[in-house]
């Protein structure tokens, strides 16, 4: 799905989240049970209740999980920040992260699965983003980067974009914009690829 779907998607969510909001019938549906494992109904009772923690929930049944989330717009905040962020989700090269690609995949010998990841240089990290995007697991995308931000520090600047774009003629046209609406000046933004990760 491409990334103007998906924020098109998200805008409606949020938008019927404004709606049940406003309701004052709060309930929950018990669909919920077919539409969410309950490894997912606990991730959802972790986010929206922090006093609990996941070995408190294995115990209780799925009947008590969704009586925790209390209403059906507590469900649809969840799915809205997981859009979110799967929207801008990028790959961190940490070490957790490479070993668990690794042991999903059926790549036995590869020279990356032992390397530890702080030895990795240019060649190595461009090799890793290669085997994800042919696993199916990234795809390039294009997004709006303050100029001073250099081409090797775009995966591990403090704050990320908000916003990505399937192609740079896309990214180029959000540029444009930025600039007629004098929110910045011509030369102060520019455009880098980058990898996301898939949902």
């Amino acid at each position: 799905m491409k990334i103007k779907e998906r924020k098109r998607i998200l805008y409606f969510l949020e938008a019927l989240m404004v709606n049940m909001e406003s309701h004052e019938d709060h309930n929950i549906s018990s669909e919920l049970l077919n539409l969410f494992s309950r490894t997912e109904l606990i991730e959802m009772v972790l986010w929206l209740h922090t006093n609990y923690d996941k070995s408190m929930l294995t115990e209780k049944t799925d009947t008590e999980l969704l009586q925790l989330l209390n209403d059906d717009a507590n469900v649809l905040a969840f799915v809205i920040e997981q859009w979110k962020s799967n929207i801008s989700l990028v790959p961190k090269l940490t070490q957790a992260e490479v070993d668990d690609f690794f042991e999903r995949m059926p790549i036995t010998t590869h020279y990356l699965r032992d390397k530890p990841v702080e030895e990795w240089d240019d060649y190595d990290v461009s090799n890793y983003y290669s085997i994800l995007y042919k696993h199916g697991k990234t795809r390039r995308v294009f997004a709006i980067y303050t100029s001073d931000i250099k081409e090797e520090d775009k995966y591990v600047v403090s704050t990320q974009p908000s916003f990505f774009f399937d192609t740079k003629e896309e990214a180029e046209e959000e540029l444009e914009r930025c600039i007629a609406q004098e929110k910045f000046e011509k030369g102060d933004l520019k455009i880098l690829s980058l990898w996301k990760i898939e949902p």
